[in-house]
């Protein structure tokens, strides 16, 4: 089973998305009618979700959607009481299913925790597991090793409980046929929209209502929790100024490092091979050799006819017809007896007899390409390496120094700043999703600046390694928790919402003033502005899945047939035209396929009925005076 959880990251995605289910479970109407005042937010069988863990979870989501957000996060997508509901919903789901794994006593070993940790993409440095990165990933969450192993434990027991659920799920040949068929079914349609934007014109607002909308929906003008903090960066570049490095120093970096200050040496080389392979018979070698010597004398005497002579006598088939010319060739190519003899020649110069596995050579070197630059030429650059090396082992030996002294300073970083010859800087007003650019925007310092310890106790946060030789401290100076903005301060943003909200609520009512006609078979008021007609089917892009439900809800019996549904750019109508189902042929390939795609969601809608089962059998009270909206 273990195996099963750890191999299936899809089956985790699902449970994930499963334990989050909102609404799948009770009706709006229950959460609606909460208000505030009570300790617990619900209780599940005889465990509470306090409202302070209902309102820590809200924000959660609200932080995790900003970051993945960014500009485009609307405060409006979390002010409604759908989104608030969802968060409770989710909270007793997760309830109910840890009171289900104590009661069936399931049990995660270390073993299993600890292997899928040491898995984990985020805590391995080339190729391996790292403690490092662990340690440096959990300070980073405000988490112990205990409490992450915690976390990682409940995780799995999740997926024990729940992955026979979802797994054991199988597709009926009937019903498979049938939900092959409603899939491939195809809608010819129109629409005809009602878009917000052209009713804007006709909203004129004045002060006192915008004034009113303000008061009635006072959280879509929170701001969000704010800090000014100060901060230190030990960082290597710093470093380099406070270090020396000498000529010495230089050179031995230019001698470790020969191949940065020019391009691979290549040379080109004419030989004059006599072949002899190492298990010829002694005298066959040594006739061999002594060709070879003859040959030498004689390119010795005469070095202009190098060519002439390698045509003429040499045993290589490959480079005799071209006069031994070898071409050019680098390092670690050539026999090494061939290579130490080559490359210690100099232009036109020729070697003596080089002895290798394939016989004796004589080689002449042709020509010359690349090299390294002479340490005279380099010298200012490879002091500016040194030194920076110098500064990359100043900043290892002082990182464990560094974050000592932060922890034993406590609550005030000045003293780390003069110990190590930082400077001690200074933050304006940010929030979590607007950081300043730097070494504040990282992720891990944000998560620590503004968790509740950090805001509460104004301490200096644990140094956090930041990679590429930068570790950071930071403190809070002054906090602003989430507030909601004076009416002075966001009127015009206050009015442009209130005038937006009232110009969907005209296209919404015209939208379905034509609906109505339409289905009475009356001309409606305005003028008709269909689109050309298309063919959708189930999951056709564009097309919202209300919309879809409403235009693949109408039956065939009577068409054109009309229904609207109200979306995030105002009111659509759509005009079913045609219902086909086309003629499917038999695939294999394709039904095996389809069979694991349907069994797959038929094992959600069973686990989605577990997890009811659940909560039934725990019993749920949800508080009703639990806020949920404005």
């Amino acid at each position: 089973m273990f195996d099963a959880v750890r191999n299936s990251r899809k089956f985790v995605q699902i449970i994930l998305v499963l334990i989050a289910l909102t609404f799948a479970l009770f009706g709006m109407d229950a959460y609606q009618r909460m208000g505030a005042g009570e300790p617990a937010a619900a209780v599940v069988g005889k465990v509470e979700i306090s409202n302070s863990r209902f309102d820590q979870a809200l924000r959660e989501q609200e932080y995790a959607m900003r970051d993945q957000m960014g500009e485009a996060f609307d405060r409006s997508m979390i002010e409604n009481p759908e989104f608030r509901a969802g968060v409770l919903d989710r909270l007793i789901n997760e309830t109910a299913i840890r009171s289900a794994i104590i009661e069936g006593r399931i049990v995660v070993p270390d073993s299993v925790v600890q292997e899928y940790i040491s898995k984990q993409a985020e805590f391995q440095e080339n190729g391996h597991f790292s403690l490092t990165a662990y340690d440096v990933m959990l300070r980073s969450m405000g988490m112990t090793r205990d409490a992450y192993q915690q976390r990682i434990r409940e995780t799995l027991a999740q997926q024990q409980l729940l992955m026979p659920v979802l797994a054991s799920a199988l597709a009926p040949k009937g019903s498979l046929a049938q939900w092959r068929k409603l899939e491939s079914e195809q809608r010819t349609v129109a629409e005809w929209r009602f878009d917000n934007e052209r009713f804007k014109a006709e909203v004129k607002l004045d002060d006192a209502s915008v004034r009113k909308f303000y008061d009635d929906h006072p959280k879509r003008f929170e701001a969000p929790e704010q800090v000014k903090v100060e901060y230190v960066v030990l960082r290597t570049g710093d470093l380099q100024g406070q270090v020396e490095v000498t000529e010495a120093d230089a050179r031995q970096w230019y001698d470790s490092n020969r191949d940065s200050f020019g391009s691979p040496e290549k040379l080109r080389a004419s030989h004059i091979l006599v072949q002899s392979a190492e298990g010829d018979k002694s005298e066959d070698r040594a006739a061999a050799r002594k060709k070879a010597e003859d040959l030498l004398t004689q390119v010795k005497a005469q070095p202009g006819k190098f060519a002439e002579l390698a045509q003429k006598s040499s045993d290589d088939p490959g480079s005799a017809s071209k006069g031994g010319d070898l071409g050019f060739f680098g390092r670690n190519v050539m026999a090494k007896p061939f290579e130490d003899a080559v490359f210690a020649l100099k232009p036109q110069e020729i070697s003596g007899i080089v002895e290798t596995q394939f016989g004796f050579h004589i080689i002449q070197l042709t020509d010359k390409r690349g090299g390294v630059k002479p340490f005279e030429q380099v010298k200012a650059e490879a002091l500016a390496q040194a030194r920076k090396q110098a500064a990359s082992r100043r900043f290892a030996e002082q990182a464990d120094a560094f974050s000592d002294e932060v922890l034993k300073a406590q609550d005030a970083l000045q003293p780390v700043a003069e110990k190590f010859g930082l400077k001690l800087e200074q933050s304006d007003w940010f929030a979590r999703n607007h950081a300043p650019e730097g070494v504040l925007a990282n992720p891990k310092l944000l998560a620590a600046v503004f968790s509740g310890e950090s805001v509460r106790n104004r301490l200096n946060i644990e140094a956090i390694d930041l990679g590429d030789g930068t570790m950071v401290t930071a403190r809070v100076l002054e906090y602003k928790p989430l507030h909601v903005q004076a009416f002075e301060e966001v009127k015009g943003v206050a009015r442009m919402i209130a005038e937006g909200e009232a110009a969907a609520a005209l296209a919404q009512v015209n939208g379905e003033e034509a609906l109505e006609a339409l289905r009475k078979g009356e001309a409606p008021a305005q003028k008709a502005a269909w689109s050309a007609s298309r063919v959708m089917t189930r999951g056709t892009a564009g097309v919202s899945a209300a919309a879809g439900k409403q235009i693949f809800g109408v039956k065939s019996d009577v068409l054109p047939a009309y229904v609207g549904v109200k979306d995030d750019n105002g009111f659509a109508l759509y005009r079913v035209e045609k219902i086909e189902v086309p003629q499917l042929e038999e695939n294999e390939a394709e039904q095996k396929a389809l069979a694991s795609q349907y069994a797959s969601m038929l094992g959600q809608e069973d686990l989605r009925a577990f997890i009811a089962g659940l909560r039934d059998r725990a019993g749920v009270k949800i508080n009703q005076q639990t806020p949920v909206a404005d």
